[in-house]
């Protein structure tokens, strides 16, 4: 899902790097889809000799983001294949899912700076769980204050930090924080995150000199699709991956201005739509 995702949010070319035993069905999925075989674990799941450095290095060959954690499973020689790439490359990554839960485990790994490095932009994309492992607090208290609780660990780790839900926080590391206004409750639905997590890489891979903006327009362009999906479908019966099919709508809904970023909020019709500005709070 996190690959069709980037895919259709305009990324040139997509890799998909699994287990080789999954590697035909993930191949199946779309056919402008790239493929790397990872080596597997008896039980199927990634193997930890693909972390040695001239395996990561030709995974990372060429490529321009890195997206971790969708669908990665949580094996302890998946968790040091995931350690090592993260730590071993620089390029620009988009932490989700099993990825996330991996740093929770391993905060040293974010403290002692093997992954975040100067001029690497490392994205942090985890749902109210997820974060109240990261900071090591309960679920209720990360809801009860999100924007501080997001704005004090992208600080504090140097990341980005897109706490997803109800009003997604944005908080950057200089400490601005935007809260998006787009989506709906059809979103709640497992898959939603990893289509935002390839949106999210293919804007960085487009706009690398203006990653914060790329952040920000992914999390309010997979809202927005969302939004126009309901035109055609019921908030309960919205698949995540049937918001990709709108994407090409909410592109085209958004336009760029002298001043700023000007999108057309909610479901647009034919007579009237609202025009808003996507703003950060101080």
């Amino acid at each position: 899902m996190a690959s069709l995702a980037a895919l259709r949010a305009g990324a040139g070319l997509v890799t998909a790097a699994v287990p080789l035993p999954a590697l035909s069905l993930v191949a199946a999925a779309a056919p402008e889809l790239m493929t790397q075989p990872l080596l597997a674990s008896p039980d199927g799941s990634i193997g930890g000799e693909n972390a040695a450095i001239e395996r990561l290095t030709q995974l990372v060959s060429r490529k321009t983001v890195l997206v971790i954690g969708p669908g990665m499973g949580m094996a302890p020689e998946t968790a040091k294949f995931a350690q090592t790439l993260l730590a071993e490359t620089r390029i620009p990554v988009v932490i989700d899912a099993d990825a996330l839960n991996m740093l929770a485990q391993r905060p040293v790994l974010l403290a002692r700076g093997e992954i975040v490095r100067p001029g690497r932009t490392v994205v942090l994309t985890p749902h109210p769980g997820e974060m109240a492992r990261l900071v090591q607090t309960s679920v209720a208290e990360v809801q009860a204050s999100r924007l501080e609780v997001a704005q004090s660990f992208a600080r504090r780790a140097g990341v980005i930090v897109v706490l997803k839900g109800a009003r997604t926080v944005i908080a950057h590391p200089d400490g601005r924080v935007a809260v998006n206004t787009s989506g709906n409750p059809a979103m709640a639905k497992g898959g939603s995150g990893d289509v935002l997590a390839g949106i999210i890489g293919a804007l960085l891979a487009q706009y690398p000199e203006e990653p914060g903006r790329a952040v920000e327009a992914a999390v309010y362009l997979h809202g927005l699709a969302a939004d126009l999906a309901l035109q055609d479908h019921e908030e309960h019966t919205l698949l995540a991956t049937d918001v990709l099919n709108y994407l090409g709508e909410a592109f085209r809904s958004s336009a760029r201005t002298g001043d700023g970023w000007v999108w057309l909020q909610g479901q647009p019709t034919a007579s009237a739509g609202i025009q808003t500005r996507y703003e950060k709070e101080p």
